[in-house]
């Protein structure tokens, strides 16, 4: 997980090293690049984009370019977590895909800063916490964050440990009627 701190602590504009994550569409991904590169003209950038986007990638936009498939996601993250960031950057948008929007928060970094669709950015911090609501449940509010954290945090391990009971009992309940028809034949049959 990232460092708790880059919560509380004010973004550091000396950045060198910086990862942007495509959480939305390639197309905003590259803009974000160039702006990127307007804020930070000496800022080494190594985009981590969706396998399926890579073509539309052209030169001069990465310095380095890392391809995701959902398959490999967890070796990506392993690899991407031996290095360290100056800053890593997420866009905040509602189009496009959304499976890579916790990332961010999983590896070693001083800063993490969200593009929206306009280009406009704000970095991570208790300050925005609305704004990182949005980004993560789709809704402004901090009580929409918190349904949000809720669903995944108690109602989908309470679902998945229903389905799992209904499964059990589904094949308990089975075994239990073979046994008995298996019982009531062998009564049945006699000399």
């Amino acid at each position: 997980m990232a460092n708790p701190l880059i919560f509380f602590l004010p973004l550091r504009y000396d950045v060198h090293r910086v990862l942007l994550v495509q959480s939305g569409p390639i197309e905003l991904a590259l803009e974000v690049a160039r702006r990127v590169r307007a804020l930070f003209p000496d800022c080494q950038i190594e985009g981590l984009v969706r396998d399926a986007d890579r073509s539309a990638v052209g030169s001069g936009h990465f310095d380095a370019i890392t391809t995701v498939r959902w398959e490999d996601r967890l070796q990506v993250v392993r690899r991407l977590r031996r290095q360290r960031y100056d800053a890593v950057i997420a866009l905040a948008s509602t189009r496009g895909s959304q499976a890579l929007r916790f990332l961010p928060y999983l590896l070693r970094t001083r800063a993490i800063l969200f593009f929206n669709d306009h280009l406009d950015y704000f970095p991570v911090h208790v300050s925005r916490a609305t704004a990182l609501a949005q980004h993560l449940s789709g809704s402004a509010g901090m009580m929409g964050l918190a349904r949000w954290l809720a669903s995944r945090v108690l109602i989908v391990p309470f679902a998945a440990l229903f389905l799992l009971a209904s499964v059990v009992r589904i094949y308990v309940r089975a075994a239990v009627r073979r046994a008995r028809a298996r019982h009531a034949a062998g009564r049945h049959v006699g000399p």
